[in-house]
């Protein structure tokens, strides 16, 4: 039996992916990794597939077969092939590797006739080519649907290595003269047509997430956790609550315990510093966090009872707030729900 329950808000999920296509000069895909993004891949690539969305962007091989199930769009693996076995699966079922490495340019020599896209490092170090390198590359004769960045500092949309990188990419694409291009990831999109490219990859803005740092949230609310309360209780004054006796009761308080924990999603950083809500009003976790159980003070909440849900993030605590409040970012939580939790609808 479950105790969670996360909450999907379908007109959100569609009104934020019109924003970014509204926003947008060429064509919107949409990124659907890690279970799009928590939050389940087969109802998000139905939604944005009615929506005209016909790219979907994935982390790594398992995940497209998951995505075309649903879909019959081009689907790109960020990945890329691991090795030549994977090289062969990936064109043998229609795939778009992106090719991040000069040795991953060579386990798809043999298949160089199929799509493929080539993603150019301007600065993230983490995955690409170096723009230096792009003169070298032997890919004459490849079929390149798609050469694509990734910015790193997006979300803030005047650091100087937003320019920075586009200005690399540019020298880079006189490699690739003709080809389409893909840059704006959520806050590049919203950032200006010069970050975003051909076609571009929203991703944490669709489900809610602030796309930038410091600017106030353009996107709607997605998802909303809550958790089913277990058991309420008088703790008597100087009683201890939760492992550790973490937290001592000041007074006589009354405690809920919710069935959600660090095994659902819950960050344990929470203890002693989150909140829930219930209608409108939040109540303080106290104690610590534990695998199956968060504990918070309800003694300003009467009418909260057994049985009754309460809200982890959704529209009285937003997914950021809550992501701060756990000292982390809106990605880490959504992606961390856990399998314990059910989806509604």
């Amino acid at each position: 039996m479950s105790f969670g329950r996360i909450l999907f808000d379908e007109k959100a999920f569609l009104a934020n992916y019109e924003l970014f296509r509204s926003r947008t000069t060429g064509q919107a895909g949409a990124v659907v990794k890690a279970n799009a993004y928590g939050t389940g891949t087969s109802r998000a690539v139905r939604l944005l597939r009615e929506a005209g969305c016909h790219q979907f962007f994935v982390a790594v091989l398992e995940e497209a077969f998951e995505v075309r199930v649903n879909t019959p769009g081009v689907i790109f693996i960020f990945s890329g092939p691991k090795n030549a076995k994977e090289a062969e699966t990936i064109a043998l079922e229609g795939f778009v590797p992106v090719l991040n490495t000069p040795s991953q340019i060579r386990l798809w020599k043999p298949y160089r006739h199929r799509a493929c896209a080539i993603h150019v490092d301007t600065g993230m170090q983490r995955l690409g080519i170096g723009v230096e390198d792009c003169p070298d590359l032997s890919i004459d004769s490849f079929n390149v649907r798609l050469v694509m960045t990734h910015l790193a500092c997006a979300d803030e949309p005047d650091h100087p290595a937003n320019r920075n990188q586009i200005q690399r990419f540019s020298a880079a694409l006189n490699q690739f003269k003709g080809v389409p291009t893909s840059i704006g990831n959520s806050a590049g999109i919203l950032n200006g047509t010069e970050f975003q490219g051909d076609i571009v990859r929203p991703g944490i803005g669709l489900y809610g997430g602030n796309p930038w740092r410091s600017l106030p949230n353009p996107m709607q609310a997605v998802v909303a956790c809550e958790g089913t309360v277990l058991q309420v209780r008088t703790v008597r004054k100087g009683e201890s609550v939760g492992y550790s006796a973490a937290y001592v009761a000041p007074d006589a308080i009354r405690v809920a315990t919710v069935g959600l924990g660090y095994a659902d999603g819950i960050p344990r950083s929470l203890s002693n510093r989150g909140e829930c809500a219930f209608k409108g009003s939040r109540m303080p976790i106290i104690g610590l966090v534990s695998m199956d159980a968060t504990q918070i003070e309800c003694t300003h909440c009467p009418e909260l009872n057994e049985g009754d849900y309460v809200q982890f993030f959704g529209d009285a605590i937003s997914l950021d707030e809550f992501a701060r409040n756990a000292g982390t970012i809106s990605y880490e939580i959504l992606t961390g729900l856990g399998g314990r939790n059910r989806s509604i609808p």
